[in-house]
This record gives structure tokens, sequence and C-alpha cells, in this order.
């Protein structure tokens, strides 16, 4: 792993401990949480089915997923994150498999109905070497479900410095502009390693009352569908 690489990841260990703090640094993750589990359910049945959840961090998206029904196994290169998932899942009751490791080192997971990325391909070196790990693990007819952030001019003053140094309600250092992903980037990535993209729809975040609402716009950030 590069130095990029140990700093991000040392970056989420310091911030571990606080991933069940609902009013805490990763408080917009779970105010965030209900739409990515909107987004995913509107488009696909979880119930029975193998989910990966990549970049899980300390749970808050598989313990939904496992909760609905779904065989979640969540893997993060953070390893106090994953041992926080495990404390919370094991607290709840949960049977969640989780697996401190990069995805990109990882072999033998078998093949998955189901792929989760979120806000994990804007924290990698090489967005391709993700896709064609993804592809690795992908059943027949597996279902991806990814978001990011554009990159653009805006989503640089918005998500990068308003969000990190203004307003603080994203921790200092948590995204690099140069790794923000654009839609036809992601589109073209998707499409050489066989997937084909079903939706692309927007997330927009109201600073006023820290909401989070899907739209048109894919200007900052966006979620995608896209199946093989």
């Amino acid at each position: 792993m590069n130095k990029k690489n140990n700093n991000q990841e040392q970056h989420f260990d310091d911030f571990a401990y606080d991933w069940w703090n609902k009013t805490g640094n990763y408080k917009l993750l779970h105010k965030l949480n209900p739409i990515r589990l909107e987004y995913i359910t509107s488009r696909f049945n979880v119930k029975n089915k193998k989910i990966l959840d990549i970049g899980c961090g300390g749970g808050i998206l598989s313990e939904q997923l496992n909760k609905m029904g779904a065989k979640v196994t969540g893997i993060d290169s953070s390893e106090k994150s994953i041992k926080i998932a495990s404390q919370h899942a094991n607290e709840q009751m949960l049977d969640i498999k989780y697996i401190n490791a990069s995805i990109l080192d990882v072999s033998d997971l078998g093949s998955y109905d189901c792929i989760v990325c979120f806000e994990m391909i804007e924290h990698v070196s090489d967005p391709n070497k993700l896709l064609k790990k993804i592809k690795e693990l992908s059943s027949d007819k597996c279902h991806l479900f990814m978001s990011t952030i554009n990159r653009n001019l805006k989503s640089f003053m918005l998500a990068k410095i308003i969000a990190e140094y203004v307003l603080n309600i994203v921790p200092k250092g948590t995204h690099q502009y140069s790794k923000f992903v654009t839609p036809y980037e992601l589109d073209k990535l998707l499409e050489s390693n066989q997937y084909r993209l079903n939706d692309l729809t927007g997330v927009v975040f109201n600073p006023l009352n820290e909401t989070f609402n899907l739209s048109k716009d894919t200007d900052i950030n966006y979620f995608l569908h896209a199946e093989r």
C-alpha cells in the first residue's frame, strides 16, 4: 500500500471511535443512510441476497441491509473501524461478516448478488483496479450501487473547501479533489468492466437543516445503479 493510501487509512482510524455517535464526526453519514437505503431497496430486493459492502466503515449501512434480510459481508482497511463494526453488530445480535483488509488485496471472497461501494472510490488511487476487483466478485447478474463526488469547481468549493474548512461538517483531510470522479469517467470504467449503467441520481445537501435529498443535480454528489 502506498503512502497516500496509508494516510487515508490513518485518517479513518483516527476517527473510528466516533462511527456510532450520531452527533459526531460521522453525523452526516447517519443522516444520509436512509437515502442510501431507499436508493438501493427501490431498485433491488435485498432479502436473502448476498451483499458485499466495500468500505463499510463502522457498519452503518451494513447493519440496515442485514436487518432487511440481506446476508452481508463488510470489508474495510481500517482495523479500528472493523473492530467497532463487529462489536456493534454483536451488541445488536446481527449476523454480519466483517473483514479487515483492502478490497484490492483480498481473494477467495466468492461472488455476490449485489455489491455496494458508497463514499469509497474517491479514496482510491486507481479506480479501474477497484472496478476490476468488483467484477471478479460479481455474480452473473450482480447489481452494483456506488456513490461518489463529481469533479468540477463547484464540487471542489462545496464538498472540499466549505464542508471541511468552513462549516466543519466533514473531518479535515477526508477528501482529495484529484480523486473525485465524474459520471462520464465512472460510466466508462463500468462499461470496460462489463457493467451497464441503469441509473444516475444526484444527491443534494441542505446545510441549514443538514438534510439530504435525491435530485437530478449531479454536480456534487451522485448515486449510481449498474447491473451486469
